[in-house]
């Protein structure tokens, strides 16, 4: 595409050369520049990051064989055209829709934001979409996915150029609706300024990423950025009202339709049972009612299931539909996913593996579980590194409070030393005895085992007939990051490694 036709929607400045040269890829890193098939070259964006600044790079990408730049303020000595604009990010958002013809405006488009529950409501939509009768496509924290395709996930939303790229894509392979997960940073760092979305659910927010967003209150409003950009393209808001933060949301937005599970909002169960296994629930909807039977467990998870029901809503999907799509939805990967396990004179008990990773989610998941278990709960979580620290009493607290035994160990470190986050957890873990890795746990305790494999061999050790125990913090993922390498490492292998070494 030629430069002309990409900015011609900017607010911009071109300087230096003034040819209209023509664009074949876009590119944020100088190091992954090369010139294109027709040897003219990349657009270069120069994006002031947090940590590293773009502009930094412009010769580099220029020497790579970049055939363009755009930049907040101009690289002396450059000779090809350099694109000034206020924002690189927002216009990066324009440019990569531009380039790859605007395919937002050609599906219908979900968006789903908040701190829990994301994932679980892709999935739940994925599945409305699919019984009735429509192509969907994910993209998503465990991987994006259309039309029989899985590509890794590089982040949960993922930067401008490659998320035109994919809905592009997803277009061109037949989709029709492409329900999104919505980060906090991607909002913030205006990734999807350029996605004209259809509908867009609000799950919760509680606390989680204020290393980055500082105050809840800076959290709050950029998660809210999705709904401004709703109400600019008409399109519908699905709010959960049983939130805090959703109430204050409702009153910014008062068109939004809303989900609780108290009469009164727009979706709202009239009845429902949380069985071993089951979620049984009569939805009420303004156009009719859903009959939930579901095997995901827990009211947390009821709460997704109203939000997937408001977005099908929203979108005119018949209510058999929606029932449908629910019911057909067996698992979601690291989602409270069960494992049922017997040990030589132990007797069977259960193992379930969880991404909660936040206080409220561990919180959530073993409230579900403490319904449906007849035994002890045995938690093992840690917290990541170079992340938010003042989760990390808070989930102790949590776990101290609905555990019966806590076994704190490690999850992504990452550059930090994991003895040190390990005692900010331990902060939390009061009213409870510490045991040592070697003791015979019993009673309300908790004990510190920093390699993951041993804290769950001993979990598993541990656990007697009738015993519930919850894997939290990792889930799908089947890595950890230690001092900036990444090694294999999966809850659901640990967890049937340790139980092949002690015979069961």
């Amino acid at each position: 595409m030629r430069l002309k036709a990409l900015i011609g929607s900017l607010d911009c400045k071109v300087l230096g050369a003034k040819d209209d040269c023509e664009i074949t890829v876009i590119s944020t890193d100088s190091r992954d520049i090369k010139k294109g098939p027709d040897g003219k070259g990349a657009l270069f964006a120069a994006i002031p990051g947090e940590h590293v600044d773009g502009h930094k790079f412009i010769k580099t990408a220029v020497e790579n064989g970049a055939a363009c730049v755009v930049a907040e303020r101009p690289e002396g000595g450059v000779p090809v055209p350099q694109v000034i604009v206020p924002d690189v990010r927002v216009a990066l958002s324009r440019i990569s829709d531009v380039f790859y013809g605007e395919p937002s405006k050609k599906l219908i488009m979900t968006g789903v934001t908040g701190t829990n529950g994301k994932t679980t409501t892709t999935y739940l939509l994925e599945s409305i979409f699919r019984e009735a009768g429509f192509s969907p496509g994910v993209i998503g924290t465990v991987n994006y996915r259309y039309g029989g395709k899985t590509f890794p996930a590089t982040h949960t939303t993922p930067d401008a150029p490659y998320l035109h790229k994919i809905l592009r894509e997803m277009l061109d392979a037949g989709v029709t609706h492409c329900v999104m997960e919505v980060s906090s940073h991607s909002l913030a760092q205006k990734r999807v300024n350029d996605c004209r979305f259809n509908v867009g659910v609000f799950t919760n927010l509680t606390h989680e990423h204020l290393d980055y967003h500082r105050t809840m209150e800076e959290y709050f409003r950029c998660k809210s950025v999705l709904f401004r950009l709703l109400k600019d393209s008409g399109g519908f808001s699905v709010i959960n009202t049983d939130d805090p933060w959703g109430e204050a949301l409702k009153k910014e937005f008062p068109s939004a339709f809303t989900y609780s599970l108290k009469e009164g909002a727009t979706i709202c169960p009239t009845e429902y049972r949380l069985k071993e296994g089951l979620t049984e629930a009569s939805v009420k909807t303004p156009a009719g009612r859903v009959h939930v039977s579901s095997h995901l467990v827990g009211e947390y998870n009821l709460q997704n299931i109203l939000a997937a029901t408001g977005a099908g809503y929203a979108l005119g999907v018949d209510c058999d539909a929606i029932g449908r799509g629910i019911n057909a939805l067996t698992r979601v990967p690291g989602r409270l996913e069960k494992i049922e396990m017997k040990r030589p004179g132990a007797g069977s008990f259960r193992a379930y593996v969880d991404y909660a990773h936040t206080g409220d989610a561990l919180e959530r998941a073993l409230t579900a579980l403490k319904r449906v278990s007849s035994g002890r709960i045995i938690t093992v979580f840690g917290c990541g590194g170079n992340r938010d620290r003042l989760k990390r009493p808070t989930m102790g607290s949590v776990s101290a409070r609905l555990s019966d035994i806590s076994i704190i160990t490690s999850d992504n470190p990452r550059d930090e030393d994991p003895l040190e986050i390990i005692k900010e957890i331990e902060a939390g873990l009061t009213g409870v005895k510490k045991s040592g890795p070697d003791d015979t746990l019993e009673g309300r305790c908790y004990t510190v085992i920093p390699a993951r494999g041993e804290a769950i061999r001993k979990a598993v050790k541990t656990a007697r007939k009738g015993d519930t125990i919850l894997v939290a913090g990792k889930g799908h993922e089947d890595y950890q990051i230690i001092k900036g390498k990444k090694t294999h490492f999966d809850d659901f292998e640990a967890l049937n490694d340790a139980m092949r070494e002690l015979g069961g």
